[in-house]
């Protein structure tokens, strides 16, 4: 058993632009020019669903408590919030938020009072009056003394429409958070991460996040907060970020009316006192658990210095001891409770001791015993219903730092590994699959450049493959019960049947894709010993326990041989450049519908299918993916998909998310995924073009 010490990532800050991005992220000063003037393409006619997948409602009131119930309500300056009682119309129950994607107008920043004067003018006003509130504001809470900012970025245009757009921004000295829980990029992550959470907490547990609907036409509508509803993954998001001495939260809110007519004494219940409280409650040193921020940093930190481990090791994967793998069930995030869940022990031989340099809380250096897997072929296999699909899908989202509790908060994988699969009927366009298909019939069909609106399982899989390895991808994860049987592998039986097969099966490939390429498999199989010809290392699962059988594996691959094809070669990854369709000249751009699709309202047949996308954990992932595809048309760069890939890691790393809108606000829905899925995502555009790497 080894020990090994592991640096802890670089203290280096993670530099954060709100207006641009770095000039040496992009090559030349017409191309910067482009990135930064991103934003004149931002259209208002475009709206974006489904803030995060959860209803929210509004609250509060002045003096007796929240507008739902009898009384007054309304009016008065900051302080307080989240009481029950008081009057403004009561609301209820409704639909889930949504936002637009205006920017913040470019007007100076007025005061408090001026806030509450255009407040009080609304009185019996339509609804379109609520666009005199937009702009900026700046504020003094009532009970705390300290000042923040108010931005109303963006007004919806009536009470069905998609919410408001706010954000609040306070300086991280008022709110008295320690500089050392945001001086590194991963410790800023984790802690905006933290409060995004406890926001969200906040608004559920006070009432906040439950519109008024109902009553017909004329009844009383909106009230509701939202934000950014995280998973179970810490991911950098827009909902909340620190930068230049400020942390700033952003969410919708549903502006309160009763037909066309304006809700004022709720509006200003909501903007003036329930406001407030969420900046109190949420955004307060003093109001959050220290203990919780600090474990919740920690946790991030051990992940992050266990992944940076995996390649002084020459790992792809490591699995913690005492870690629960099994979710609820199959459609539930959340651990299996303990009581039923077996605890992960790592077989001895390939047991690994990982020293790090993040201190507990006694100030002791943190080290986590388990399994490592190494680099090369690795087969996961085992009876049915054994676990051998619960470890993968571990391994799958191991490349994401989890909550604590998440009970796979000890499982890392290597940051560019990717999950293949087949998808019959993707959109192919130029992509080389000769290491796996060759000679296919017809007489104008290639595979140097293949292209196909609908393809095979089989094609398909050739496709992902290659287009993986082309971003950066070092490890592939596979699952024979995803994937197309005939491309995995071909028994010498049939290869004497059919002789004009074109197909040359993963079984003969895996090899040299490691050895010439250096990309690692970890494949499960059950019902296919070939691949035990081919593995370096044999995982058996059985009764949810972990074995090292490679030993017996090797024993019976010798007592019953098998002829497996093993090509020397691997073949050729074509380095292709994209071009894609000017979305941002089109009324209708594309936008995100659910984690799984991304569309334009006026074609929907040409939906981006992202179902064979296993990797993709929030919507708002896709939302960023849908933005970079309105983007990378405007800068019209021929990059290659590998050189895009490094472009975006330091675009998106300098610039945060709202790089992506060429360094305006983008609301608060967006959330940050892998160059290796956004540029899966260009890959899957119908109507896609590629040139050749001259």
């Amino acid at each position: 058993m080894t020990v090994l010490p592991v640096a802890r990532s670089s203290a280096r800050g993670l530099k954060l632009l709100e207006r641009s991005i770095a000039p040496s992220t992009v090559n030349n000063v017409t191309n910067r020019a482009i990135f930064l003037q991103a934003s004149y393409f931002s259209t208002t006619t475009r709206e974006m669903s489904d803030y995060g997948g959860h209803p929210y409602r509004g609250g509060g009131g002045r003096g007796g408590g929240g507008y739902r119930g009898r009384g007054g309500g309304g009016g008065g300056r900051g302080g307080g919030g989240f009481s029950r009682g008081g009057g403004g119309g009561g609301f209820g129950r409704g639909r889930p938020s949504t936002e637009g994607t205006q920017s913040t107008p470019s007007q100076s920043p007025r005061n408090q009072q001026q806030l509450e004067n255009i407040l009080r003018g609304l009185h019996n006003q339509t609804y379109g009056s609520y666009r005199n509130l937009e702009g900026s504001y700046n504020c003094t809470h009532a009970t705390e003394n300290i000042d923040y900012q108010l931005f109303i970025d963006k007004v919806q245009s009536d009470s069905f429409a998609p919410p408001s757009r706010f954000r609040v921004k306070v300086s991280t000295n008022d709110a008295g958070i320690p500089g050392d829980t945001f001086n590194t990029r991963t410790r800023k992550i984790a802690f905006c991460d933290y409060i995004t959470r406890q926001v969200q907490q906040v608004i559920t547990s006070h009432g906040l996040d439950v519109s008024e609907s109902g009553r017909g036409w004329s009844g009383p509508k909106g009230g509701d907060f939202g934000i950014n509803y995280p998973s179970q993954q810490v991911l950098e998001r827009t909902s909340c970020l620190i930068q230049d001495s400020s942390i700033e939260l952003r969410f919708t809110l549903n502006l309160p009316a009763r037909g066309r007519n304006i809700l004022a004494d709720a509006a200003q219940d909501l903007i003036l006192k329930q406001i407030p409280a969420l900046v109190q409650k949420g955004l307060l040193w003093k109001n959050l658990d220290s203990k919780n921020v600090w474990e919740h940093i920690r946790s991030i930190e051990v992940q992050e210095a266990l992944r940076e481990a995996l390649g002084i090791y020459n790992l792809v994967a490591f699995v913690g001891n005492g870690s629960i793998l099994p979710r609820a069930s199959g459609a539930s995030p959340y651990p299996m409770s303990k009581d039923i869940a077996v605890p992960f022990v790592a077989p001895e031989p390939l047991k690994v001791r990982i020293e790090t340099d993040v201190l507990d809380a006694a100030g002791a250096k943190i080290a986590v015993e388990g399994m490592g897997i190494p680099r090369g072929i690795t087969v996961l296999t085992g009876g049915g219903f054994h676990g051998k699909t619960t470890l993968l899908e571990a391994l799958e989202f191991g490349i994401y730092n989890v909550v604590p509790g998440d009970g796979r908060e000890l499982v890392v994988t290597d940051i560019n590994a990717f999950k293949i699969r087949a998808e019959d009927g993707r959109n192919v366009v130029g992509t080389d699959i000769s290491p796996f298909i060759n000679n296919l019939p017809g007489p104008h069909t290639t595979t140097t450049s293949f292209t196909s609106t609908d393809a095979s399982g089989s094609t398909s899989m050739a496709a992902n493959i290659q287009e993986a390895v082309e971003i950066g991808a070092t490890t592939l994860l596979i699952d024979e019960d995803t994937s197309a049987t005939n491309f995995l592998v071909r028994d010498r039986r049939m290869q004497e049947l059919i002789k004009s097969e074109p197909i040359s099966p993963f079984v003969s490939k895996a090899k040299a894709l490691f050895e010439n390429c250096g990309v690692s498999t970890v494949i499960i199989i059950g019902g296919c010993g070939d691949y035990l010809t081919i593995a370096n290392t044999v995982i058996g699962m059985e009764s949810y326990h972990a074995h090292d059988i490679t030993p017996r594996a090797r024993e019976i691959v010798a007592q019953f041989p098998v002829t497996v094809d093993q090509d020397d070669t691997y073949g050729s990854v074509t380095s292709r450049i994209p071009i894609l369709p000017d979305f941002h000249r089109l009324t209708h751009s594309p936008r995100a519908q659910g984690m799984h699709s991304i569309q334009r309202r006026d074609r929907e047949d040409e939906a981006v299918d992202l179902s064979g996308l296993d990797q993709l954990v929030e919507e708002g992932q896709t939302h960023a993916c849908a933005e970079l595809l309105n983007l990378m048309p405007k800068l019209d760069l021929k990059y290659t998909m590998r050189r895009w890939a490094s472009y975006l890691k330091r675009a998106l790393d300098e610039g945060g998310l709202d790089a992506l809108r060429g360094g305006t606000v983008v609301g608060g829905k967006l959330v940050r995924c892998r160059e290796l899925e956004m540029l899966a995502v260009v890959n899957r555009v119908r109507g896609l073009q590629v040139q050749r790497e001259n």
